[in-house]
């Protein structure tokens, strides 16, 4: 079964992050991405780094070449969702996040046409209430015919959902116009790079819920 890990970079409410960005990255043998960090965790260990987890933002300049190169060497598959917010503040709520992992999960499955998919999402939400409200929206959210399974992990607890971060962060650093190099090490291996601005994808989830509702309960 395909594995997807997803995170994202960026905020929704905070109305200085111009972009946000979901990023999927497609792992068929988890073994090559544990190999990753177990190169990267040895070389910091050499230089006496210690580090509690590998994030983009927390990493430095060395171990992001490093990492996103071991990436784009694997050959891992990655998806980039890149959302213009509009200069918006918007409300972090399980409603609007899931507009953003359902687009990105609806993307990855008309790629791989997956019998099911292993769903690892960097846990977003701190309170249990939220997380099962974000899951039963994304049953609505998603296509027909997407079978998968969902796991919120704390990113402390199983390292490889960063993998998806690191992707991330480059990807945000691309539109943000800080620093390409690290987008650059990685922009074969990205399979599709969406670009959509908030309003447009928000009205696309009311639509596509809206004509759920209709086949659910048919006019009579």
């Amino acid at each position: 079964m395909l594995t997807i890990f997803i995170d994202e970079s960026g905020t929704l409410p905070d109305p200085k992050d111009k972009f946000v960005v979901i990023c999927g990255v497609g792992v068929k043998r988890i073994k090559e991405a544990e190999n990753i960090f177990t190169r990267i965790l040895t070389s910091l260990k050499r230089r006496k780094i210690r580090i509690r987890e590998i994030k983009f933002y927390h990493a430095g300049q060395n171990t992001k070449r490093q990492f996103l190169s071991g990436m784009a060497s694997a050959g891992f598959e990655i998806f980039a969702l890149v959302v213009d917010k509009k200069g918006r503040k918007i409300t972090d709520s399980p409603e609007n996040f899931v507009v953003l992992i359902s687009d990105l999960a609806n993307e990855i499955n008309l790629w791989y046409k997956p019998d099911k998919l292993n769903i690892i999402l960097d846990r977003h939400f701190s309170r249990k209430i939220d997380e099962n409200k974000f899951n039963e929206f994304l049953k609505q959210k998603v296509n027909r015919g997407l079978k998968y399974q969902i796991k919120h992990i704390d990113s402390q607890q199983n390292f490889l959902v960063n993998i998806a971060d690191m992707a991330a962060g480059a990807v945000l650093w691309k539109y943000s116009g800080k620093d390409l190099q690290f987008y650059n090490l990685i922009k074969e291996n990205i399979v599709i790079e969406k670009i959509i601005n908030w309003p447009e994808i928000k009205r696309k989830s009311l639509n596509k819920k809206t004509h759920l509702n209709q086949c659910k309960h048919p006019s009579k």
